[in-house]
Formats: structure tokens, C-alpha cells, sequence
């Protein structure tokens, strides 16, 4: 049984290596599909909340904040973007065992935010991390897994939708990626 759980484990790896390097194929050819809507953005950081809780015995993710706002866009493309930051602060963060998560309204905008309490980044990753393929290094040359592919797919996937995504971090005290969404708002035609 654990044998199979592990073989599990791996196959889902692939898939979503996979699925990436297709998402990033696409986004180079101007060929990635974004289904545009009005969604609910409490709703869906609940939900994705949920299900990636679902899938670690190891950390709690604790949600906070709510903006009772809608946004327009591609609600499973930013729901992919919060699956990704889940991860990678339950991946960097092993000695810890929770995650924030925060929601929060701004002006124009909504801002979701995800803090982990791990390795932290280095200052002079901290801009690079959101180029293509690019693999943080450390002083004792470790390269940490992944190929740097989410963080790209991530940051193209909220800039198409007006929106930003940045990191605060300090080695060693955790990370935290924050990302904004433009609020939907209903045009007014004057007549």
C-alpha cells in the first residue's frame, strides 16, 4: 500500500511537470486559453484552501480575512497561481507546520497573501525566482527541486489579469508571496 501511495506520489509530479511545460509552451506562442468571468474570491481561496489541506498530514493552513469582492477573469488559471504558492510554502517550509493564508480588500484591488515559516529566500534570488526556469542556489550549493517553471506560469498568469505578484522573505524566517487581482467593476454607460 505504501509502495503504491509513493508510486502515487510521483505520478502526480510528472503530471503537473508536464502540465506546466505545456501551460509555458503555450504562454510562448500567445496560445494559453483564459476563460473570463466573474467569480466569487472568498469562495475560491476557501476552496483551494480545502483541497491542497487535503493533501498534507504535515501543515495546517489557516485562512484569514475575507473581501467579499468579485473579480473577472480565468477562475481555475488564479486558482492554479494559489495551488502553486500552497505548495511551495508546504515544500520550503518543512520544519514549520502551518501556512497563512490572508484575504484582504484594497482600494481597487483584492490581495491575497501566503506566509510560510521556512528557509526564507536569499535577497539576491528574490527578483529572479519569477524568471523561466531559474533554480534557487544556496552557499552550500544546494539547489532546492523544481524546475522554476510555477513561479513564472504564476506571475504571467496574474499580470495578464492586471494584477501584480511579489515576495518578502528573509532567510531562515519564512516567505511570504503576495499577489493582487483587480476588483471587477460594473461598467456605467451614460446615455
Amino acid at each position: 500500500l505504501h509502495y503504491l501511495a509513493r508510486m502515487d506520489t510521483q505520478v502526480n509530479k510528472l503530471t503537473k511537470l508536464i502540465s506546466d511545460l505545456l501551460d509555458l509552451s503555450k504562454m510562448q506562442t500567445g496560445q494559453l486559453v483564459y476563460r473570463e468571468e466573474r467569480f466569487d474570491v472568498d469562495e475560491l481561496v476557501q476552496e483551494i484552501v480545502e483541497n491542497v489541506q487535503g493533501t498534507t498530514q504535515t501543515h495546517h493552513l489557516l485562512l484569514e480575512g475575507q473581501t467579499q469582492a468579485e473579480v473577472f477573469g480565468d477562475r481555475d488559471r488564479i486558482g492554479q497561481v494559489l495551488i502553486n504558492l500552497l505548495n511551495n510554502a508546504i515544500k520550503y517550509s518543512s520544519q514549520a507546520d502551518r501556512v497563512l493564508v490572508r484575504v484582504a480588500k484594497n482600494q481597487h484591488r483584492v490581495v491575497v497573501t501566503v506566509q510560510d515559516f521556512g528557509i526564507g529566500i536569499a535577497k539576491e534570488h528574490q527578483n529572479k525566482i519569477f524568471e523561466r526556469l531559474y533554480q534557487v542556489t544556496d552557499s552550500n550549493e544546494n539547489t532546492y527541486p523544481g524546475l522554476g517553471i510555477g513561479l513564472y506560469i504564476s506571475c504571467e498568469i496574474v499580470k495578464r489579469h492586471g494584477g501584480q505578484l511579489w515576495v518578502e522573505s528573509e532567510k531562515g524566517k519564512g516567505t511570504t508571496f503576495y499577489f493582487t487581482l483587480p476588483l471587477y467593476q460594473v461598467e456605467i454607460t451614460r446615455g
